[in-house]
């Protein structure tokens, strides 16, 4: 035992010594890499002053082998593939009601769909003869519109919130232009044969030359209206939107435009709607400044007002108004609105 002490005690001091070498040897190790560190932090800041960018390193990459026509020829051969999902998909994208309608709660939803439809059918009646007017048609072709135009979006819309039908602006606009080509035509704005049939120039020319029969003035104002119509939402304006997909461009439109063009359009419709509130019989007014001309008319020949068509209009205003502030009001108390555009029409029509 106390051979092991002493030879413990003896390597005691070795063992120490070679602790303290370590030890220095570590410290010296950290002074060089402080040292280093040091030196290269000063050669990065001089080089940045020196340079205003970064060095940075990139591996080379791989160049591509297919060009843009291979590109083009690898989507055109993936999405012209023909299969039994893809025909499926494609028709369900173009007729939507091929998807909802057999998933149509029957039990449920029919009662309160054959109750909104009578409502809205009714209300659409004196409706589309306001605008057929404003647009200068026969009543009946607005009643045509209305009703063509919800049973076309019902095989290809998609929204059931939607709202389909007649625009009151595009009627003043269609009217103002049918109304220029039948003075062109020599038709008057009342009913009436033309007085000089066929001398017209412009694009009434060519319009004319297919009518070679005697057309009346109805069946020339829907000849424009259509042409009108199939060139703006066709040939030109909607498919070339539709193609380019410039819908987004509606989220972009501010709060105060749309209120704005809003208001506009109601004035706009109120001030061609006056004359017929008040009877009256005058010519539409084009242009610029065109809501003025019309009012100036208004006043010089409201001595001509037709008491029956005025005391009408004041009663249904008298009606509609109040009644639709009452609704708004008592909202959270009623559990459906008052239908009082319904009954002013029923009211309306029994006491004609």
């Amino acid at each position: 035992m106390s051979l092991e002490r002493k030879e413990q005690n003896d390597l005691s001091p070795k063992n120490s010594v070679e602790e303290n070498q370590q030890n220095l040897s570590l410290s010296d190790m950290h002074l060089e890499l402080e040292r280093g560190s040091c030196t290269a932090l000063k050669q990065f800041e001089a080089s940045d002053q020196s340079t205003p960018y970064h060095r940075i390193h990139m591996e080379p990459q791989e160049k591509s082998t297919t060009d843009f026509k291979q590109f083009v020829i690898k989507k055109l051969h993936k999405s012209c593939q023909c299969s039994s999902t893809r025909a499926k998909n494609m028709i369900l994208g173009f007729l939507p009601v091929l998807q909802w309608l057999p998933k149509y709660d029957l039990k449920k939803n029919i009662l309160g769909d054959v109750m909104s439809g009578l409502i809205v059918g009714i209300l659409l009646v004196p409706q589309s003869i306001a605008y057929s007017l404003l647009a200068g048609q026969e009543p009946i072709y607005g009643l045509y519109t209305s009703f063509f135009a919800s049973i076309i979006y019902f095989l290809l819309g998609t929204s059931r919130h939607i709202s389909v039908g007649i625009f009151g602006i595009l009627c003043l606009m269609i009217g103002e232009v049918v109304d220029r080509e039948l003075l062109k035509a020599g038709y008057d704005t009342a009913e009436g044969m033309p007085s000089h049939f066929g001398m017209v120039s412009n694009g009434s020319e060519l319009l004319n030359q297919t009518l070679d029969w005697m057309c009346d003035r109805s069946c020339y104002a829907i000849a424009i209206g259509s042409t009108v119509t199939f060139l703006a939402g066709v040939y030109q304006y909607q498919v070339a939107m539709g193609f380019f997909q410039v819908g987004f461009v509606s989220v972009y439109l501010s709060d105060a435009l749309l209120s704005g063009f809003v208001t506009g359009a109601s004035f706009t419709i109120l001030t061609s709607q006056a004359k017929y509130l008040l009877g009256l019989s005058l010519p539409r007014s084009s242009g610029v400044g065109s809501l003025i001309t019309t009012w100036i008319q208004i006043f010089r020949n409201i001595h001509k007002t037709n008491l029956c068509d005025l005391i009408t209009s004041l009663l249904c205003l008298l009606v509609l108004l109040p009644t639709k502030e009452l609704n708004e009001h008592f909202k959270s108390k009623l559990k459906a609105p008052v239908p009082t555009e319904l009954i002013v029409v029923v009211a309306g029509t029994l006491a004609s």
